[in-house]
């Protein structure tokens, strides 16, 4: 009994004990969380003198004054943001108490959605001033990554020489191997070669480590497959063709919704090529970086499969005002281009060449300076002075902003670049330029200064990959380019240039009908290097398709 009652008072005595320990418990929560908003307050109360002081500032200081401050404010708070976040992923104590941690992770992390959310509103607003009015946007379409983190993913390959290809990957491992080991038989790789690898910090997103790696010499038209960092699956790539017949898929501002998918599903099925050119506006990123991972991750099985050779277009540059980052720094560290091996001091222009020399493709940049003066423009004239046509009897150009447009849409703004560079083009007998920006798909005839001129160019604006922005829908009848204007339609789909031999190719474009592609366009081109052009009289060809000769 005297046991019996002993246990039942000790187990009174734990029980109040526990009961003053939960009591304890929620008093120092309850405490913490007082704490904790009267510090908020006080927050609160130094922002709101802080912005009246600015505003006062404002009204008294000039612009640019204020824009340096803010520039120099902004600079020290996000400073000590990031720091605060890098010490609390790497486990450390910022402040050495376990309040005053969780107190400024959660200030670090409000100023991150803060600022991710002023940044993506700013540059919505910027691009989205002037414009004509769209149809509502197509869903995103958000690749995920669910294998391990030394797994290579956003696998792309692009020709650096003739026989040479380069391998980029990215692994959210920033410590796997720079290596891609290759041969011509499945998961039996003969040759090996290393690479090296890259990371870039934009705000609060820091890249998984981008790698690069070039491969070769390789034998043309052979299919070889590969694997990158020693792990996860196995690729599969053909070279280009040593020599006439090559064809090139052209697509410009893909982006990553239901109509990009459409058009990359259309591309995959719609016959075999051997190159793909994009001339600008890739992931539509827009500053938030993570978007740049999902469309590698999209494009992925055609751009491990063929070359992607791209050039930059207006939602590469990513620039915001105060802040001042450095443009393209997404843009240059994931697709690095050949532009050293072309002679070109910047990765936003350069050149190469296709088929054994047949083919001379010149990628330039609408948005870095291309003046009487610039570098751009002294690499071009000395590109183009390089090439022998009666070696070389094609060539092609590719740039963002086109320099001939009938769309309301970006009316005027290839115009600078034109009068700065289309003498260049035209001296050299330039077969065809395309472009893309106008959410459309036009195709003009030989031009030369606003003027039909068998010795000038083709223009043909491709820029209906799929963007989020949806179609340019308009086209202004009245324009003073519309009698130079032979097709155009607002509707997404690609091209596919077919060079047939040194005298003909054929080009044809593809409208996305549901899941069926459709032929709508269709053009035979004659080389100006082969024979002094002539515009013969239009035939339709079957269903109502326009096919011609220029």
């Amino acid at each position: 009994m005297m046991g019996t009652a002993a246990a039942a008072a000790a187990a009174a005595a734990a029980s109040s004990c526990d009961r003053d320990d939960t009591r304890k418990k929620q008093i120092t929560v309850v405490l913490l969380l007082i704490r904790t908003l009267l510090l908020a307050c006080i927050i609160a109360r130094r922002v709101v003198a802080l912005i009246r002081l600015v505003c006062r500032v404002a009204v008294l200081a000039p612009a640019r004054s204020l824009l340096g401050v803010a520039g120099v404010v902004f600079s020290a708070v996000n400073a000590r943001c990031l720091w605060c976040l890098d010490q609390q992923a790497l486990g450390r104590s910022c402040t050495g108490t376990f309040c005053g941690d969780l107190v400024v992770a959660a200030m670090a992390n409000s100023w991150r959605l803060l600022v991710q959310g002023l940044t993506s509103l700013v540059f919505l607003c910027a691009h989205a001033a002037g414009e004509y009015v769209r149809p509502p946007p197509s869903p995103l379409v958000l690749t995920a990554h669910n294998k391990p983190a030394s797994h290579p993913q956003q696998v792309h390959i692009s020709i650096v020489r003739e026989k040479n290809m380069r391998i980029s990957w990215v692994t959210d491992d920033r410590t796997a191997p720079s290596v891609v080991e290759y041969g011509t038989s499945p998961g039996k790789y003969t040759a090996s070669a290393t690479g090296d690898h890259t990371t870039y910090r934009y705000f609060f997103y820091k890249s998984g480590a981008i790698h690069h790696a070039t491969i070769g010499p390789l034998d043309l038209s052979t299919t070889y497959y590969y694997r990158c960092g020693k792990a996860g699956d196995e690729f599969t790539l053909r070279t280009p063709p040593a020599r006439l017949p090559v064809e090139f898929v052209v697509i410009g501002d893909l982006g990553q919704t239901e109509w990009t998918a459409s058009t990359l599903s259309h591309i995959g099925g719609g016959g075999d090529y051997d190159m793909l050119l994009l001339p600008g506006d890739l992931s539509y990123a827009d500053t938030q970086q993570p978007l740049w991972d999902t469309f590698g991750r999209l494009v992925q099985p055609l751009a491990s499969a063929r070359p992607w050779m791209v050039t930059e277009g207006n939602h590469e540059i990513e620039t915001l005002p105060v802040v001042e980052f450095a443009p393209f720094v997404a843009y240059n560290a994931r697709w690095r281009m050949p532009h050293e091996e072309s002679g070109s001091p910047s990765n936003l222009y350069y050149s190469f060449d296709a088929a054994g020399g047949a083919a001379h493709v010149v990628m330039l940049g609408s948005y870095t300076d291309y003046g009487e003066g610039s570098e751009q423009r002294a690499w071009l004239e000395r590109d183009l002075a390089g090439v022998d046509r009666r070696r070389t009897p094609w060539l092609v150009a590719l740039l963002h902003a086109p320099w001939y447009n009938t769309n309301e849409a970006h009316q005027g703004e290839g115009e600078r670049m034109r009068r700065a560079m289309e003498s260049l083009l035209y001296e050299a007998r330039v077969d065809v330029v395309f472009a893309g920006h106008v959410h459309a798909y036009e195709r003009f005839t030989r031009i030369y200064d606003n003027e039909a001129d068998s010795r000038g160019p083709m223009y043909i604006t491709i820029g209906d990959g799929g963007n989020r922005e949806g179609l340019a829908l308009k086209f202004i009848k009245g324009h003073k380019s519309a009698h130079l204007s032979d097709f155009r339609e607002a509707s997404f789909g690609h091209g596919r240039l077919r060079i047939v031999n040194e005298t003909s190719a054929v080009w044809t474009w593809h409208r996305n009908d549901d899941q069926f592609t459709t032929v709508r366009d269709e053009v035979w081109l004659r080389s100006l290097a082969a024979v002094e052009p002539a515009r013969t009289v239009s035939a339709v060809a079957g269903g109502g398709r326009p096919a011609d000769e220029l």
